[in-house]
């Protein structure tokens, strides 16, 4: 019976190494799907020139997967989260992932002919937190810094804020849908996302 108890705990450290060990630091994160969504951009050239829509697939397949999305739509709306039903916070989570892949899109063909480079984290990630700088060069001027703020969950690192240049893109849309929510109410703001979503995509 020992045996069997032992060589149990024995699988379940083991697998929990293997689990651990198939973590990617977040810096390679960051690096790895830079590297392969700028690749991605470059091989597509010519059928995003002629549809530039496509390209919300690639950062569907490619980006999405390395963002916490429901984390990122409860911190924007603050206390108006906790104040929201299942329902709106499942709508507003959807309609404000949508409105990330189109601005995240958009930003990513400015920079498809230039490269990003990831920097060197500046302290080893501590208690599952972690920011990674990098820089996009721009086509004029000096490089633009681009910070990802991460986390570790369950599923590996996942990024919960971008800073573009200084400013958080979290706390930018806190202020802006937090005033537009107080003048005319959640269910609003989010008809309004969504219509400017569908706009977006024909």
């Amino acid at each position: 019976m020992k045996k069997i108890i032992a060589c149990g705990l024995l699988f379940v450290l083991l697998s929990s190494g293997v689990l651990w060990a198939a973590v990617r630091s977040p810096q390679d994160v960051v690096q790895e799907t830079s590297a392969r969504m700028l690749d991605a951009l470059r091989q597509n050239r010519d059928t995003l020139r002629q549809d530039s829509s496509r390209i919300y697939a690639l950062v569907n397949q490619i980006v999405l997967p390395n963002f916490d999305f429901e984390l990122m739509a409860r911190w924007v709306l603050g206390r108006n989260w906790q104040q929201a039903t299942p329902e709106q916070r499942r709508r507003f989570a959807d309609e404000f992932r949508t409105l990330l892949v189109r601005t995240y899109a958009k930003a990513l063909l400015e920079y498809s002919d230039n490269d990003i480079r990831v920097l060197p984290l500046a302290n080893s990630a501590d208690n599952n937190e972690a920011t990674v700088k990098t820089e996009a060069q721009a086509r004029t001027g000096s490089p633009i810094p681009i910070n990802y703020s991460m986390h570790l969950n369950s599923e590996g690192w996942k990024v919960y804020d971008v800073t573009v240049d200084g400013v958080s893109l979290v706390t930018n849309y806190r202020s802006t849908f937090a005033s537009q929510i107080r003048s005319n109410g959640l269910d609003t703001v989010i008809a309004d996302l969504q219509k400017r979503n569908a706009q977006a995509s024909r």
